[in-house]
C-alpha cells in the first residue's frame, strides 16, 4: 500500500486538495496522512528578509495548539474513513517546507499532495512559498492542485 502525505492549511482549498487525495487513494489504493505544521512567530525578522534566513528559536510547544489542530485533521478524516480509507493524522509546531520534508522523509511517502494558492510573484519574493520549497527539496513526486480562492 502507498503512502500519501497531504499538509493542510486550513484555507479555503482543503476540500479540493482532499478531494484529489481522496481520488489518488482510491486508484493507488493509498493510506491518506493528513498534514498540519503549526509555523512559530518569529519575535524578531530582519528587513527584508526571505524566509529563508529566518530562524525558530526553540519555542514551547502549546499542546493545545498542537491538539487543536489534530481534532480539525480528524474532523477532516471522518468522511474519508467512512469512505473505508484508511486516514492517519498528524500536526506538528515548525516551519511548514521543513515540517512537509521531515514527515514525508520519515512516512517514506510515494506522494505528496497539497494545495498551491497561485499568488503572485510579489508574495514568493518576500514571503517564499511552500510549495516551491517542497518541490526543491521533495524526496518522493509533489501532487500540486491548483487552489483559487
Amino acid at each position: 500500500m502507498k503512502t500519501l502525505l497531504v499538509p493542510l492549511d486550513s484555507s479555503v482549498g482543503t476540500a479540493l486538495v482532499l478531494s484529489v487525495a481522496e481520488s489518488l487513494a482510491r486508484s493507488l489504493p493509498a493510506k491518506v496522512v493528513l498534514f498540519h505544521a503549526i509555523e512559530p512567530i518569529s519575535s524578531y525578522v530582519p528587513v527584508g528578509a526571505g524566509m529563508d534566513v529566518i530562524s525558530t528559536s526553540p519555542m514551547p510547544i502549546e499542546p493545545e495548539q498542537v491538539e487543536d489542530s489534530k481534532n480539525r485533521l480528524e474532523a477532516l478524516a471522518a468522511p474519508l474513513r467512512a469512505a473505508g480509507i484508511d486516514v492517519a493524522c498528524e500536526a506538528v509546531m515548525g516551519l511548514a517546507v521543513t515540517e512537509i520534508l521531515d514527515q514525508a522523509r520519515s512516512l517514506a511517502a510515494d506522494y505528496i499532495v497539497l494545495g498551491s494558492h497561485g499568488h503572485g510573484a510579489i508574495y514568493h519574493l518576500f514571503g517564499g512559498s511552500v510549495v516551491t520549497g517542497v518541490l526543491k527539496h521533495s524526496p518522493c513526486p509533489v501532487v500540486v492542485v491548483p487552489v483559487r480562492g
